[in-house]
């Protein structure tokens, strides 16, 4: 029986604890079925920086395309809830992480060439989309920011964090564009900072808005 040879570009090789899928010029097609779970969990001593890794050249000078991509469908009838991606950041119990950032999930965007014409850059973005079925929710919500945290915590804590770290200055801090929308917002429960009555005196200060391209300001009252 003649051996049997395997090329540079076999679709499996393994090398030492290593096992590499598809071609050394990364231009194979892989696909796998069924359940596929992913550990990296050393006992002891340094690990990657990941347990899973994508990266992706584009040459496409046109079209979409994707990094990852997900799409978790849900078939039955039922109470059952979807999480097409989830990410979770934990700091097991008896660690102290010091000067450390926990982030479930992280999004960026970066232009390392040029970005030109009507393009879009977001580091996260949120699509309610139409999807041709009927829906009687309770919230439809392009962002939900919820905190489940019950424990005391010593620093700032709030719902939305927003900074300008950059050189470049805003235009502005937020901008809407939402020509239907019933009322601006609506506040439920928020007794703990909603006043009433009338405010005036002291040493007013103005918050610089623009409506329709137009500067407005909102009056702010020391008390």
């Amino acid at each position: 029986m003649a051996s049997r040879t395997h090329s540079r570009s076999s679709a499996l090789s393994s090398t030492g604890a290593s096992n590499q899928f598809g071609n050394a010029e990364k231009t194979s097609y892989n696909k796998l079925t069924g359940y596929t779970k992913i550990d990296n969990r050393p006992d002891a001593g340094p690990m990657n920086n990941y347990a899973l890794q994508v990266r992706t050249d584009v040459l496409n000078t046109s079209g979409q395309q994707w990094g990852v991509d997900c799409e978790a469908h849900l078939d039955a009838t039922g109470t059952a809830s979807v999480r097409a991606v989830q990410g979770v950041a934990v700091n097991n119990a008896t660690f102290t992480a010091t000067t450390s950032t926990l982030i479930g999930t992280y999004g960026q965007a970066r232009n390392d060439g040029t970005l030109a014409g009507s393009s879009f850059m977001a580091g996260l973005y949120g699509l309610i989309e139409e999807g041709g079925g009927t829906t009687a929710a309770t919230h439809v919500a392009s962002c939900w920011l919820d905190t489940h945290h019950d424990s005391a915590i010593t620093g700032s804590y709030q719902l939305l964090y927003m900074t300008e770290n950059g050189d470049t200055a805003l235009d502005q801090v937020i901008y809407m564009r939402t020509p239907a929308a019933v009322v601006f917002a609506e506040f439920d429960t928020c007794t703990a900072f909603m006043g009433s009555g009338a405010k005036s005196g002291g040493t007013a200060k103005t918050i610089k808005i623009s409506i329709d391209g137009v500067t407005h300001y909102i009056n702010a009252w020391p008390s």
